[in-house]
């Protein structure tokens, strides 16, 4: 079964129990989902779409958490990214980021910030989208120094 048509169920079940916040987010979160496939070719998105949409809902409430001081708002909000994280696979762990950056690094040539991409490259194709891009771009700077 499709991430898509998971999410789809798991809607209609939050809608027949009655669960207004799970229901409303995977409504919305649906929504914005099929638009990516619609919008691409006119197909149905992919997974790798559905979670990068999903990642995308998380970042604008972990930023909205950062910024709301209303507790209920906030209690809401925890309980959205909850159900939003239980959609995606657990992110690669940092030592094992840091293994394959000081792998890679050591099997270069010649190293320096020209070759930033090449192993950013190689992580994106071991671990997709499942690991910290903005903390692993720290790590291999500081590994091509």
């Amino acid at each position: 079964m499709s991430l898509l048509a998971q999410l789809k169920n798991d809607s209609l079940l939050a809608r027949k129990a009655a669960d207004r916040v799970r229901g409303t987010l995977l409504s919305t979160l649906i929504g914005e989902a099929e638009m990516v496939g619609k919008n691409a070719a006119n197909r149905e998105s992919t997974d790798e779409e559905v979670q990068q949409t999903i990642r995308k809902f998380l970042k604008n409430n972990q930023e909205a958490l950062g910024v709301i001081k209303d507790e209920e708002r906030r209690a809401v909000l925890e309980q959205e990214s909850a159900i939003l994280t239980a959609y995606l696979p657990p992110l690669a762990s940092d030592a094992e980021v840091q293994a394959f950056i000081a792998a890679s690094v050591a099997t270069l040539a010649e190293r320096g910030p020209k070759q930033m991409g090449v192993v950013m490259g190689a992580l994106k194709a071991r671990y997709g989208s499942d690991f910290d891009a903005k903390l692993a771009s720290a790590w291999i700077k500081d590994a091509l120094r």
